[in-house]
């Protein structure tokens, strides 16, 4: 038997970006997250997805995992049908098979949920209750991650599930750490080669300039091609410091020139009267912060990127908003900039799981975009977090320190950034 009252309500396990606790009480649906330090990262509950026809099992089932910090969510008929279709409703970190599955039942899952896209990296534990090794075997053989038998005690049950998702999870980042890998190199290697002729343009031309100061008719040529070659380089230099490997190399950056460039950059890419896109600067605009300018340019361009997704996948034109102000709090001055659309907005079972890595509910989507521009927000001192509006759509709130010295204490936490109103069409 489960015995829930022998589990410890407040368990961790360290995946590759720090201390993942799972911990039901540490989120709810549209907080924007708990606070962190350098040494631990966002937390996020793990969600299992148990599925067994016995009233009695799955009840034991929930109350070990969920006594352990998981949220369960059930399914009692062992339909392929139903349980494909709350799989990609809830989107779990694990999926548990129970014992009183049949053996044609277990595999035929096990095989569907390998053959469905949006969840055939889902781990998959089975539940045995005196099976013969073949019904075991076939399990495994059709997709199973791994087995125990139900009536282990209940640490062993979650300690199977944490290392599951714990391997799931790493060996992800793996892939996605050798994935950035060739696409920096690869970048790299083109900025190499553009690097090379502008160069002999920018000096040919400030050789000719010297020879036309009294040809002002003529000059006036030249200073174009200066000014559009210094441009392209600025903007070769931050997109060499968005692939640049090793930790960041912070300088005082003057934010709304970054979002003036990356605005400008981003539309370019837009199809005509697709969306409009404003940039909000209140006053004198927000103090310089300290920064990787190239990093925090990656980071602008994933949530552009995500914010245009979201409007474009309910049909019609829309508004991004880009809107920067300073912060002054006791702890230490921050800068906030935030990136509202009016989009439908995200659904509150995912709120907390938005930055996870690979997470995604667009089809085709990678996940990678927004877990890499919260680790990239994360390196510099900073964090993201994330709320839906009260009419419609979503806003992204960035938090960077102004000084080195308020990298010391988190954002101030919000739930909802008082003046983030979703923009008009």
């Amino acid at each position: 038997m489960l015995d829930a009252n022998r589990l410890d309500s407040d368990r961790r396990f360290r995946g590759s970006s720090g201390v993942w606790r799972v911990n039901a009480s540490n989120l709810r649906a549209g907080d924007p997250g708990p606070s962190w330090s350098e040494e631990e990262a966002v937390d996020s509950e793990a969600t299992v997805l148990t599925v067994d026809p016995s009233d009695a099992d799955r009840a034991r089932l929930r109350e070990a995992l969920s006594g352990g910090g998981f949220s369960v969510h059930e399914v009692s008929q062992a339909t392929t049908t139903e349980v494909l279709e709350a799989s990609r409703r809830i989107r779990p970190h694990l999926i548990v098979l129970g014992a009183n599955l049949s053996d044609v039942d277990e595999t035929a899952l096990c095989r569907a949920v390998r053959a469905e896209a949006s969840i055939a990296e889902t781990p998959i534990l089975i539940l045995t209750a005196g099976q013969t090794d073949a019904f075991v075997l076939a399990g495994l053989n059709a997709g199973a991650d791994d087995y125990i038998v139900k009536d282990s005690a209940p640490e062993l049950l979650l300690a199977r599930a944490k290392r599951l998702i714990q391997y799931r999870r790493l060996a992800g980042l793996a892939l996605l750490d050798r994935q950035l890998v060739q696409i920096g190199r690869l970048l790299a290697g083109i900025i190499h080669e553009i690097r090379g002729p502008l160069s002999v343009i920018r000096g040919s031309a400030e050789l000719l300039r010297l020879t036309l100061q009294d040809r002002p008719d003529e000059l006036q040529w030249v200073e174009s091609i200066l000014r559009g070659s210094s441009l392209l380089q600025h903007r070769l230099e931050h997109l060499m410091g968005a692939v640049r490997t090793g930790p960041p190399q912070r300088s005082p950056v003057e934010l709304n020139s970054l979002l003036t460039e990356a605005v400008d950059l981003f539309v370019k890419g837009l199809p005509r009267d697709h969306l409009r896109v404003q940039l909000e600067v209140g006053g004198d605009g927000p103090p310089r912060i300290l920064g990787d300018a190239g990093r925090l340019m990656q980071v602008v361009f994933d949530l552009l990127t995500n914010a245009q997704q979201a409007v474009a996948a309910r049909g019609g034109g829309g508004v991004i908003v880009l809107r920067s102000s300073g912060v002054h709090e006791e702890r230490g001055d921050w800068v906030k900039l935030e990136i509202i659309d009016n989009g439908p907005g995200i659904p509150e079972i995912y709120l907390h799981r938005i930055f996870e890595p690979f997470f995604t509910t667009r089809q085709g989507g990678s996940g990678y975009g927004l877990y890499l521009a919260s680790e990239i927000t994360r390196e510099m001192g900073g964090r993201i977090t994330v709320a839906n509006n009260p009419n419609e759509g979503a806003c992204f709130t960035v938090w960077l320190p102004v000084e080195p010295k308020a990298q010391a204490s988190p954002p101030p936490e919000e739930t909802r950034p008082a003046d983030a109103a979703p923009p008009q069409r």
